[in-house]
């Protein structure tokens, strides 16, 4: 009986804790007066709306963002017919922060994903694409996150 009641109990306290993810849905108390990128890419543009929807509407951290990117796609690995089998895409993100035209902070990410090529050339597309959001939302939260820390 008391065994019952003890795995009753640690029901209750465990379904009484809850997870939520910190930066998936929070606005931050940040603002871009201007986020200005090295050329009009898509890589960029995706880059910039990213760190758009996740700012704030505050005048007390208003900041100027400029940054640069530059992706590679290269081959890791070949079968013995010369065909690739493993592909790598590597994102770098230069960015600086500045506020008042002055610059406070300055950073450089990398991110890197290595995947295995498809046959259907299509889905191969389709998948790198999907790589590709995933890797730029990862690098728009770590900028947002550097930031934040700032202050």
């Amino acid at each position: 009986m008391n065994k019952i009641i003890l795995i009753f109990i640690a029901l209750f306290i465990i379904s009484g804790c809850s997870y939520k993810p910190i930066l998936i849905n929070k606005k931050n108390d940040i603002t871009f007066e201007n986020i200005s990128s090295e050329n009009k890419s898509k890589i960029n543009m995706i880059l910039k709306k990213n760190l758009l929807e996740r700012s704030g509407n505050t005048n007390k951290n208003s900041y100027n963002l400029y940054f640069s990117t530059k992706d590679e796609k290269e081959i890791v690995s070949s079968n013995e017919n010369g065909d690739p089998t493993v592909f790598k895409i590597k994102i770098v993100t230069n960015y600086s922060l500045s506020q008042n035209d002055k610059i406070i902070f300055s950073n450089k990410i990398v991110k890197q994903v290595n995947y295995n090529n498809i046959n259907d050339k299509f889905e191969l597309l389709k998948y790198e694409e999907s790589i590709l959001d995933n890797l730029l939302r990862n690098i728009s939260l770590e900028i947002l996150t550097s930031i934040t820390n700032l202050g």
